[in-house]
């Protein structure tokens, strides 16, 4: 199977590396030859140390898509309008498509799958979310026997990471951020982590796999984890949680819950266990119950790892004669699901006011707290240092989201309220 590679970065070099060292393994174990026929890059520097070890180089991933030798365009470049314009030449051209670009999938794949089926051309993804965590197969193939009732996921390692140390050592959101920087762990500009925007790509494909319909992304509700505070964190251990950024599905009659946010996790909850750069995706199936997979959801060689497995799977597959691509209908804006508004959702909630300390103040806020309908589970308040600024963390028992915002706006707007109140959702 002869493969032209474009972008030679993190994870293209990865996949480079991978298939030079397991090339006589795959031939000898697997019965695939897997070839790398040429690469593409930007420019003749980032081609240079690929065109010194033999392998045909280009500026222009043009030449790649246009070499009828080549079978599969294995894109690994990012970004969204230019892969989008490979990847659909490829697949009109007759090609295969490998991918790891999960936000190209997120906003362009209603397009890419319903032209890949018209053209029996095969596009696979499986580094496209969690990295190396085999995900995307196991709900496609190992689970085909199983109704997918709820879905949460740990799918952003840099919010995962910056949510450890912050419980971990006490910190504030904005020192670890500067440390997982200067790691390497969080880019420049890292709002596309921090805001939840990374997660709610991957959340979105993981619900249209196991809903089988379209999730529009920028349909669904997303809140990062800036406003996260050491003393939430704090408070939300004693109470026996950790907070963690999750992406949620849940199968609720004919619609689906589909969201991402922090959430209070149990302590005894295997999610709870998942730290620092790890993923991990908790599935709750009719047949086999509760299941987890976890691993590393990036890095050059996990992530390039998940990319050689979809190679040698296409190898295998077209090589036995198996050449029809898997029905791709619940990538399809016409087969979109219907999405339950954050409003109309119910759980457990967390609040956290701060206060002056004056006379009455815990009574207006469990009797706007009543008013709303909103049955106050626990009362936490610490002995008070600063009579200004006096938390009181209430938990409440399950409520209407909806009932949630009127009642928080209602309290935030008493003059005993020094900040505005903090809220965390529990997962239920």
């Amino acid at each position: 199977m002869r493969i032209g590679i474009i972008g030679v970065g993190t994870v293209g070099s990865g996949v480079i590396e991978i298939i030079e060292q397991k090339r006589d393994e795959f031939h000898a174990k697997l019965g695939v030859l897997l070839e790398i026929a040429g690469v593409a890059a930007k420019t003749e520097e980032e081609l240079a140390p690929f065109k010194a070890k033999g392998y045909k180089g280009f500026t222009d991933a043009n030449e790649l898509l246009e070499d009828d030798s080549i079978s599969v365009i294995c894109e690994l470049a990012g970004g969204y309008e230019l892969p989008f314009k490979w990847i659909t030449k490829a697949i009109e051209h007759g090609k295969n498509v490998v991918t790891a670009n999960k936000a190209l999938l997120a906003k362009h794949g209603s397009e890419i799958f319903p032209l890949a089926g018209q053209k029996k051309c095969h596009v696979l993804f499986e580094a496209a979310v969690g990295g190396g965590i085999p995900i995307i197969r196991t709900l496609q193939e190992a689970l085909v026997g199983n109704k997918i009732n709820s879905l949460s996921c740990i799918i952003n390692g840099t919010c995962n990471y910056i949510l450890t140390r912050m419980a971990a050592e006490g910190l504030s959101f904005e020192e670890v951020l500067k440390d997982a920087q200067k790691l390497g762990f969080a880019e420049a500009n890292p709002s596309f982590d921090v805001d939840g925007i990374d997660a709610a790509h991957k959340t979105a494909i993981l619900a249209s796999l196991c809903s089988g319909r379209f999730i529009d992304f920028e349909k669904i509700h997303i809140t990062g984890i800036s406003g996260i505070t050491a003393q939430d964190i704090k408070f939300v251990d004693e109470l026996g949680g950790v907070v963690r950024l999750l992406g949620l599905y849940n199968r609720i009659g004919d619609s689906v819950d589909v969201r991402v946010h922090p959430c209070i996790v149990p302590q005894e909850h295997l999610l709870a266990s998942v730290k620092y750069v790890l993923n991990a995706v908790y599935l709750q199936c009719d047949n086999l119950g509760p299941t987890l997979q976890t691993g590393a959801g990036a890095g050059k060689l996990p992530t390039a790892s998940a990319v050689v497995a979809d190679l040698v799977s296409l190898a295998r597959s077209t090589e036995a004669g198996h050449i029809e691509p898997l029905p791709m209908g619940w990538f399809q804006k016409e087969n979109s699901a219907g999405l339950v508004p954050i409003g109309e959702t119910s759980t457990r909630y967390y609040f956290r006011f701060v206060t002056k300390d004056d006379y009455g103040v815990l009574s207006k806020i469990a009797g706007i707290l009543g008013e709303n309908k909103i049955s106050i589970e626990s009362i936490l308040q610490k002995n008070i240092k600063n009579k200004e600024k006096v938390d009181i963390v209430v938990t409440t028992e399950k409520a209407k989201e909806s009932s949630v915002a009127l009642a928080l706006a209602k309290i935030d707007s008493l003059p005993e309220i020094s900040e505005k109140s903090r809220m965390l959702r529990f997962l239920e």
